[in-house]
């Protein structure tokens, strides 16, 4: 039964009750006094039926989360935060690789012609300058034919000169001598290039053919690093990208190559692409076999702003960085025309009541890469000069969170 269908009846009663107690009280004051306490009890029972109804009113849906969300925002802490303040600046990407030093050409050194090695005019590392004999047959029977020859032809040239033979006969003197001169200049072997000789592969005095290599010439005025790129930076490296190598030998010394030549395939149990890194070799410091370390410059960018990619958080939508907005930033305070002047306790009431209300803010902000490396991410936009993104924080982030900036960092390298 409804609440108020029960007071009316109630009331009901009372007014029946109070009728029949009026007929009564001549009868005896005694009744009068107890007709008055029962009225004041069901004044007060009916009072109680409103307050009940009031109290235990069941709230919407809509005003419970209301005040629970108002409960958990009071009761929400600021998120401690380390953040980097933005500026812009030089951006190089090196990736590191390994490699050994090799000659940037190796000649095979052998004769035209066969014969006995009679001399080897250098040793294994020395320098030899481009035209330089390396080595010589015995050339006795060789020197005797082109002897022959010269005096062949002196004889003709004169008989030609008298009108004894013909011109003919003058040309096939003159061939058969440059044919003498030639077979003595088979028994030489001549550098092709200045560089550097390798390991010998044969002995003076001994027999050898037109097949038979002597040694290697090294051409160490260019010398390689032969590198293996992994395969997931293959993509990265590209002919004439520029690159460091130090070697362990010169350790003070850091020397400048490009990469001249790169495989097409993936090769091997180890899936990795060769690629070529040329050096220039002055005073043939460099030489074949040595260990270096190279990197490669795969990326380049001036006057860039550049953050850690712990600054970055990657959504569905794309890159987002959490960036600082400061509370006097958010909560200008107004400037006031005609100020009351203060007293020193209520200016210092005043300061602790704004910094208990003010506090910053993050602001989920998009972003673009122009670049993004291992541990760096190359802004392309989104981001401006001087401004704070947090790198390092205590838990997750979502925009509008409430922070308290604990460090502040101005390089990331």
């Amino acid at each position: 039964m409804d609440i108020k269908l029960k007071i009316k009846n109630e009331k009901v009663k009372i007014f029946a009750a109070i009728k029949l107690i009026i007929n009564r009280l001549k009868a005896s004051p005694r009744l009068i006094a107890g007709i008055i306490v029962i009225i004041a009890l069901l004044i007060t029972v009916s009072a109680q039926y409103r307050i009940r109804e009031r109290i235990f009113k069941k709230p919407s849906e809509k005003t419970v989360k209301g005040m629970m969300s108002k409960e958990t925002e009071s009761l929400k802490e600021p998120v401690l935060v380390k953040v980097y303040k933005t500026q812009r600046q030089n951006f190089e990407d090196k990736l590191p690789l390994l490699g050994t030093l090799q000659g940037f050409k190796e000649i095979d050194l052998k004769f035209e012609t066969n014969g006995i090695l009679d001399s080897f005019n250098f040793k294994e590392g020395e320098r030899i300058e481009k035209g330089a004999v390396i080595a010589m047959l015995n050339q006795k029977d060789a020197l005797l034919k082109l002897r022959y020859n010269e005096i062949e032809m002196e004889k003709i040239q004169k008989l030609f000169e008298m009108g004894a033979v013909s011109k003919s006969k003058l040309e096939q003197a003159n061939v058969e001598m440059e044919s003498a001169k030639r077979e003595v200049d088979k028994t030489c072997i001549y550098a092709p290039t200045s560089g550097a000789l390798g390991a010998k592969d044969a002995e003076i005095g001994e027999f050898v053919t037109s097949n038979d290599r002597i040694g290697t010439l090294i051409d160490d005025k260019g010398v390689f690093i032969e590198l293996g790129i992994i395969q997931k930076d293959v993509g990265k490296v590209k002919i004439g990208q520029n690159g460091k190598v130090i070697i362990d030998t010169y350790p003070d010394k850091e020397f400048d190559g490009v990469i001249d030549a790169i495989s097409p395939v993936i090769e091997g149990k180890s899936r990795t692409q060769n690629a070529k890194l040329k050096l220039d070799n002055p005073g043939g410091l460099l030489l074949p076999g040595m260990f270096a370390r190279a990197s490669v410059i795969v990326y380049s960018a001036t006057g860039v702003i550049v953050i850690p990619n712990t600054a970055v958080d990657k959504t569905d939508k794309g890159y987002v960085a959490y960036v600082v907005k400061k509370a006097a930033e958010q909560n200008p305070k107004p400037k006031a025309k005609s100020p009351k002047p203060k007293d020193k306790k209520a200016k210092e009431e005043e300061n602790v009541e704004e910094e208990s209300v003010q506090e910053d803010t993050v602001e989920a902000r998009p972003i673009t890469a122009g670049y993004r490396s291992a541990d760096f991410f190359v802004v392309d936009s989104g981001l401006g000069e001087g401004e704070q993104v947090v790198v390092e924080t205590q838990e997750k982030l979502q925009d509008g969170s409430k922070i308290i900036v604990t460090d502040v960092q101005e390089a990331i390298f």
